[in-house]
């Protein structure tokens, strides 16, 4: 199929840029993702029909990493698109620092393989896309002011 007949989803994500002691925390797909596999990502999700992304947001970054948070400030925004075989997604994603509420272990999701918790100076050191590696450069910036 061209890309000029698939159909264009529009999705809403929501990223949670979660700090804990001056460190973010990452995750990293499975091996065998279609998108992305074994690159570093954010606690992240696409919007649910009729879901608040707040809501969205807060059920993300629990289900794939077992934590409650809170939210303390939006850090940026960015676009990407995502080709499958019969459509593209054009998503927007929205990336939000925010706190956990209690001292929970980290749990993984069935779409994660590992987690690290990591300062600015160690990103280059995991395989996460540039968009992701500016929201976290962003995001330290605010840690100071916000947290």
């Amino acid at each position: 199929m061209k890309n000029e007949e698939k159909k264009i989803v529009q999705k809403v994500v929501l990223g949670g840029v979660v700090v804990k002691d001056g460190k973010v925390l990452i995750l990293q797909r499975q091996k065998d993702e279609d998108i992305y596999p074994n690159m570093w990502e954010l606690p992240s999700g696409k919007r649910e029909e009729s879901e608040s992304s707040e809501a969205a947001l807060l059920r993300e970054v629990r289900e794939e990493s077992g934590l409650e948070v809170e939210i303390v400030a939006p850090v940026s925004t960015f676009e990407y698109r995502i080709e499958k075989p019969d459509e593209i997604q054009d998503c927007t994603q929205f990336n939000f620092l925010v706190k956990p509420v209690s001292s929970k272990e980290i749990v993984l999701s069935d779409e994660h393989q590992a987690f690290a918790w990591v300062t600015p100076a160690e990103l280059e050191r995991y395989d996460l896309t540039e968009a992701t590696k500016g929201v976290i450069k962003k995001a330290f910036e605010k840690i100071s002011v916000n947290i």
